[in-house]
């Protein structure tokens, strides 16, 4: 009988054990895997001009490494309509970068004015997750709401740049 309850606080503790690292890795990830997704669909279920449906649909990440790689592990390679999807890690934003969506984490809210200027006229959606985004011309910017992962968005601005945020890009964000 000791034997018996020795082996089941041994598998209750190594289970425990197992779990638990489990979770925390699941919560480490939990929010660059919402943001991934999220940033999919925006690829997704943007109407995008002519000029950016040719070639990779890439989307570029600036100043997150672990959301890039999530992205990368999650979504690279899987069709963007007809083009396939790519992701760049981007250590500097330049008038020659050439993405369809740009996330600027906030740790380079700094060079934003910058980037904003550098993207004037490409048909980019910029992304960041930090308040006042929208106002320094940003298109959408994720926000934590309640313990959620929600995103605002700037609708002008995006049809300024002649991006069209389709009906469920309108309909998940928030008011």
């Amino acid at each position: 009988m000791l034997r018996i309850l020795s082996y089941i606080c041994l598998f209750m503790l190594l289970f425990c054990s197992i779990e638990s690292r489990a979770q925390s890795i699941a919560t480490d990830n939990t929010v660059a895997l919402i943001r991934a997704n999220y940033l999919y669909q925006f690829a997704s279920n943007i109407n995008w001009p002519a000029e950016q449906k040719k070639g990779k649909f890439i989307i570029g990440v600036y100043g997150n490494d672990e959301l890039a790689e999530v992205i990368r592990s999650k979504y690279a390679s899987k069709p963007v309509g007809s083009q396939i999807l790519d992701v760049a890690v981007l250590t500097e934003i330049t008038p020659a970068t050439n993405v369809q969506i740009l996330f600027i984490d906030k740790v380079k809210k700094s060079d934003i004015s910058k980037i904003v200027r550098d993207m004037k006229g490409k048909s980019t959606l910029l992304i960041s997750n930090y308040d006042g985004a929208l106002g320094q011309g940003l298109h959408i910017n994720f926000k934590n709401i309640d313990g959620s992962i929600r995103y605002e968005l700037n609708k002008d601005a995006m049809i300024a740049q002649q991006i069209t945020p389709g009906i469920k890009i309108m309909q998940w964000a928030t008011q």
